[in-house]
């Protein structure tokens, strides 16, 4: 699923991105030179848990970001209180069976995402529940950053 950003002054190509293996994308600028590497770390259950990871090694400089998904207290609120809402989503099936509507109650893990990278903090910040991305223009490079947003956005729906 390689794609273009095209955000440019006059609206010609900012950056593209193409897929380099599994869940490993390249980011190139609009002249073909390498910018960043994209990768995303599956969550698993066992042999330990651990929360899906998003992160971008920058060519030049040489520096990284990365960005777990759902923070520890979301995932924690998200497990203890699961049972009760398969519970709640079994009550809205057998309702919506009688009704007659076929709305859509699914129920999405934590997304909360923020990309850090070692002495700047915070240079990416996507909130799950307002579905906002916030970005700190001076830290990250700006086409890296809606690579990233384009690329989590996608693996959400998918």
């Amino acid at each position: 699923m390689p794609f273009w950003i095209h955000l440019g002054p006059d609206g010609s190509s900012w950056c593209s991105v193409r897929p380099a293996a599994p869940d490993v994308y390249d980011v190139h600028t609009a002249d073909g030179a390498s910018l960043a590497r994209i990768t995303r770390r599956p969550s698993r259950l066992l042999p330990g848990p651990r929360r899906a990871r998003w992160s971008a090694q920058f060519t030049d400089p040489p520096q990284s970001v990365t960005g777990p998904v759902g923070t520890w207290y979301a995932w924690l609120a998200y497990v203890v209180t699961a049972p009760v809402w398969i519970l709640f989503a079994l009550c809205v099936v057998a309702y919506s069976l009688f009704d007659g509507t076929a709305d859509d109650f699914t129920f999405r893990s934590p997304a909360r995402t923020r990309w850090r990278t070692s002495g700047a903090g915070t240079v990416l910040d996507y909130r799950g529940i307002s579905k906002v991305y916030r970005v700190s223009h001076a830290r990250l490079d700006v086409r890296v950053a809606y690579a990233l947003a384009v690329l989590q956005t996608w693996e959400r729906q998918h």
